[in-house]
């Protein structure tokens, strides 16, 4: 069981940082060509800035269910020995892999748009 609460950690603080480079670095930067691309005055940077916002967009979709998905794994890893063992390692992966789930949620389906 320790072995099984060390690995879901491990993936977790991954899958976390993930989630927190998401939230924090790709969702601001695709506002950002969003409102690019509302303001653009139609001079030439009108096609770019929308492909850069469909891609961009793209990103920060596949970049949500990768957190999705990949934080329902340690979830599944640390709520065993959390649960069994009560240890402490593995209630803090299941925080982590939690806070991670929620934000593949937040950006990874339009579930909240």
């Amino acid at each position: 069981m320790k072995g099984l609460s060390i690995t879901g950690f491990i993936i977790s603080i991954l899958i976390f940082l993930l989630a927190m480079y998401l939230q924090f670095v790709v969702v601001p930067s695709v506002a950002s060509l969003e409102r690019m691309m509302d303001s653009s005055s139609g001079d030439g940077f009108d096609d770019l800035s929308r492909v850069m916002w469909g891609r961009a967009h793209s990103m920060k979709v596949n970049l949500g269910m990768i957190t999705l998905f990949g934080g329902i794994l340690p979830l599944i890893l640390c709520v065993i020995p959390a649960l069994k063992i009560k240890n402490k390692l593995a209630w803090v992966g299941v925080v982590l892999s939690l806070v991670a789930v929620f934000i593949g949620l937040l950006h990874g389906t339009h579930m909240f748009s």
